[in-house]
């Protein structure tokens, strides 16, 4: 079966379009017929403009997040370690070159944390303008 409004190849019992988006439940939404059918825009819909952008910077986003998860639990676990064998070191001086070591070994991690996060908000600063452009974009598809 195919789309007479686009002429698309769609599935059975769809209720829309994959293509173009057409409500399949009404009279005449579908066609027997296939590939001879001239291919028309209904109502003068095309593709989503912002769609493929939206989906990398989600999947950037995605990333970047993961990569930040992964930062932290390293952070963690340095931290944990300077915790359980901290009680062993001496107080005085000795402790406070204990907690420095530990603060130098945390610094890149933490210079990297911050990276990501800029990044990130960089990136959903970005792809809130998209979704908003894509909404304003589908109400004049209307």
């Amino acid at each position: 079966m195919f789309c007479s409004a686009c002429g698309q190849r769609i599935k059975d019992g769809a209720r829309f379009c994959d293509n173009c988006g057409s409500p399949l439940q009404e009279p005449g939404a579908i066609t027997p017929y296939g590939s001879n059918m001239p291919i028309r825009q209904s109502r003068g819909r095309q593709s989503d403009p912002y769609k493929d952008q939206i989906s990398q910077l989600k999947l950037q986003i995605r990333q970047l997040k993961l990569d930040l998860k992964q930062i932290n639990t390293r952070m963690s676990s340095t931290r944990s370690q300077y915790n359980q064998t901290a009680a062993f070191v001496p107080h005085g001086l000795l402790r406070r070159g204990y907690k420095i070591t530990e603060d130098i070994r945390l610094l890149g991690p933490q210079q990297q944390k911050q990276r990501l996060q800029q990044e990130i908000m960089t990136l959903e600063q970005q792809l809130l303008g998209l979704q908003h452009a894509q909404a304003k974009w589908k109400a004049e598809q209307r």
